[in-house]
């Protein structure tokens, strides 16, 4: 099956999506896995706020500080809102190598989406401002082949979100009418692959109907509910 044969920071492999293995986003995604199971508790004993922007700035920081207190050399930096030259489209966070020797522009992109009682959730796949429909449209990171979602779990629980996430997924790989976006590819929903303290992660394929592609979203369900 392809979720055993996924490590859980593995990039498609060649005759996945044709593309070269990244070492690059392998190891920005190694580094996500270690530190952000520690982000639940560092963004409760700091939150002034539960909104979205909000939260990805604290998430940015996070891991800003994570490699400063690792003592290594880790050679990415993350950005909220990465800008690009030839797209008015911005991601929640982004992650650039840090060289002066290209110019800057993400080596991977994640969009960022509340799962709340007051929140548009259905949002997190599809609609004007939706996350999984903007990387199949080209609307993000269209010169990526591999990027990411990070969901800020504020209700409920990652299993009931994900069973919600998949099944939207399915309702319009049934019920979808526009013919300039494909939701039936056999990969299309959320297959877990891993879990850690306060966050699941998942992972999914996308076709890309415009360029006739796919990508490979990471997913990371990140509970950031109070116990007190």
């Amino acid at each position: 099956m392809l979720k055993d044969s996924l490590p859980t920071y593995q990039t498609p492999r060649d005759n996945d999506l044709s593309v070269a293995p990244n070492f690059e986003v392998d190891l920005v995604l190694s580094f996500i896995d270690t530190h952000v199971p520690n982000f639940s508790s560092y963004y409760l004993s700091t939150k002034d706020s539960e909104k979205e922007n909000r939260i990805s700035d604290i998430l940015v920081n996070h891991f800003e500080l994570c490699k400063h207190e690792s003592g290594g050399y880790f050679p990415f930096r993350f950005s909220k809102n990465p800008t690009q030259a030839e797209s008015d489209k911005e991601t929640d966070i982004g992650v650039f190598v840090m060289t002066r020797n290209q110019t800057p522009l993400p080596i991977i992109e994640f969009e960022a989406k509340r799962f709340s009682e007051s929140s548009n959730n259905k949002e997190y796949v599809c609609g004007l401002r939706g996350g999984i429909e903007r990387f199949k449209r080209g609307h993000h990171s269209s010169h990526l082949k591999v990027c990411g979602m990070f969901g800020y779990i504020q209700s409920r629980t990652s299993p009931d979100w994900i069973e919600k996430i998949n099944n939207w997924i399915k309702e319009l790989s049934v019920s979808n009418v526009d013919n300039t976006i494909d939701w039936t590819g056999s990969e299309e929903m959320l297959t877990k692959t891993d879990s850690f303290s306060f966050v699941d992660k998942l992972y999914s394929f996308h076709t890309r109907k415009s360029t006739d592609d796919k990508i490979l979203l990471w997913h990371y369900l990140i509970e950031l509910i109070s116990k007190n």
